[in-house]
């Protein structure tokens, strides 16, 4: 079974930020060459217009390095691949869920947390993953026989 994450909302977080960081560039180079009359604005327009695109850059920047934190699953019958790494198929006792609750405006969640043979934890969110369809294939019994 393979499970990947669901990125759409990071797709579209990338495609908004890329889409500002251009858009205030151009809007930069565009005040930047204004002949207004007042001199404060023909210099704090384009600076201000830097300012944001550098805020939208690094917004691009975080969404994209966040999408590199969500593995692709894959379970075998005596492995669990997490983006083309093999790990042995861990232990009942070593795969639990939580719940949490955060003090901000988002709703509550739950995690599956999975730990390999290496003392790895590894994370899953139920934003990203169907955990509870992940956590019913993991409590499964291992097959140890050879395929």
């Amino acid at each position: 079974m393979k499970y990947a994450p669901q990125m759409g909302d990071l797709y579209g977080m990338m495609a908004l930020f890329g889409a500002a960081f251009f858009l205030l560039i151009w809007l930069a180079f565009r005040l930047n060459n204004s002949k207004h009359p007042d001199p404060r604005r023909r210099v704090l327009m384009p600076m201000l217009a830097y300012f944001l695109s550098l805020l939208a850059l690094m917004g691009f920047l975080g969404t994209f390095w966040t999408y590199f934190k969500y593995p692709v699953v894959e379970l075998t019958p005596r492995e669990l691949v997490l983006n083309g790494e093999a790990y042995p198929r861990p232990a009942v006792g070593n795969v639990r869920m939580e719940s949490y609750t955060t003090s901000g405006l988002g709703p509550s969640g739950r995690v599956l947390l999975v730990q390999t043979k290496d003392r790895k934890t590894w994370a899953f969110p139920d934003s990203r993953y169907p955990i509870d369809e992940i956590m019913r294939e993991l409590r499964k019994p291992r097959n140890e026989s050879p395929e």
